[in-house]
Formats: structure tokens, sequence, C-alpha cells
């Protein structure tokens, strides 16, 4: 046997055996024994936000997530002084890819919104956005399930945590020393305040607060 019989020998049936396959890939009666995706429920059908002023200091954006069975979740977006309202509206434009959707499908969720809203082009408005979305999506999800949230996210790492006061130093410097006391008191053992008051660089600083930022 010579090397062109060798080839044709081996090679046609070969030929044959792929076009067959793609014969049989192509045809209507396989392609129809394909089951279509089922909705996995848990849809979401509403995404409402909710501006909060706390009476001081800069305002809070909540994030409720409403489903079609009833159940809903709660998120908060971090915010910064004039920018809530931005931080608001991603917030409500980012609800078009979520309504319809399962509430358990969290990773599709961010990356449509990365991809897709964002443009692969973070910012932190966005961000604050879609953490707190996902943060209402989690506790969906955990309450469908009737389990704790960070038993979906690996387990709890610790028994308890440390924690902080915060929004408590308004006022006079006497009355911030009386309330500092009393959460001393209560069993707080760390306190978070800001001792320039105003906001960060502006007319209402001191000037030793513009220096320090500066």
């Amino acid at each position: 046997m010579n090397r062109r019989q060798f080839l044709n020998r081996s090679i046609v049936p070969s030929a044959a055996a792929v076009a067959a396959a793609a014969s049989v890939q192509a045809s209507p009666a396989q392609s129809s024994t394909v089951a279509p995706a089922k909705a996995t429920g848990l849809n979401v059908t509403t995404v409402k936000t909710y501006l909060v002023h706390p009476g001081v200091g800069k305002n809070w954006l909540f994030v409720k997530v409403e489903t079609d069975e009833g159940i809903h979740g709660w998120g908060e977006c971090y915010t910064q002084a004039d920018r809530d309202q931005g931080i608001e509206i991603q917030a409500q434009q980012l609800a078009k890819y979520l309504v319809g959707r399962s509430a358990f499908n969290i990773k599709h969720f961010t990356f449509m919104a990365y991809h897709d809203l964002a443009s692969k082009r973070g910012s932190m408005d966005f961000y604050s956005a879609v953490s707190g979305i996902e943060q209402a999506l989690w506790d969906i999800v955990g309450k469908a399930l009737n389990t704790p949230a960070y038993n979906l996210l690996g387990g709890p790492c610790r028994d308890k945590i440390r924690v902080y006061t915060n929004g408590w130093s308004d006022g006079p410097l006497k009355q911030k020393l009386e309330r500092a006391k009393q959460l001393v008191n209560s069993g707080f053992t760390a306190m978070k305040f800001d001792p320039f008051p105003g906001r960060y660089g502006g007319p209402e600083s001191p000037p030793s607060a513009r220096c320090f930022c500066a």
C-alpha cells in the first residue's frame, strides 16, 4: 500500500462521519428535543428607593426589592453629600436589569450591570447603587431559603464583632462630652465623630478644618 492509498482509506470515511454528525446536529427533530429553560421563580417585580434625611449630616439611601412571591429584601447604598440623588438615579436605572428576573441570579445581575449599563467603566455612584441592590437580593435569597445570608457566603467568620457609634457628636463641646460618657457607660468602646464641623473644606468649615483637609 502506497501513501496515497493509505490517505484515501483513512480520510474519506472520517469525512463522511463528520458530515453525518453535522446533519444530525442540524436536524429539526434533534433540536426539538431540547427543553427551553425554565424560570427559577422568585422573580423581581419592583425596585424602590428611599432617600432619608436622618436629621443631621448626609442623606441615607435605602433600596427595597420586591418579588412575585411576596418576599422582599432591603439594602443600603453608600452616599456622600451632594451625590445622594445621583446614586439614587443609578439604582432606579438598574431596576431594568432585575425586573422579571429571578432574585437568585445575583451574579448575573452584577455582571450585566457592569458590562451593559456601566460599559465596564465603574464609578463610586455606580458601585454604591449596585451594592445596595445586591444586599437586598441576598436578603431575599436568605429569607427564601430560611437561612442567614452569611451561610450563603461561606459561613460566619466570628461569633461577635466590635462596633462603633456614629452620628452622635452634634452640638457644643460640653454636650459632646456628656454624650460620649453616656455611650461609654452603655457599653460602647469606640466612637466615630468629626472634630471639624461643617462640610469638608466648605464655607462652613473653620480655617483649621480647611487646612486639615488640604
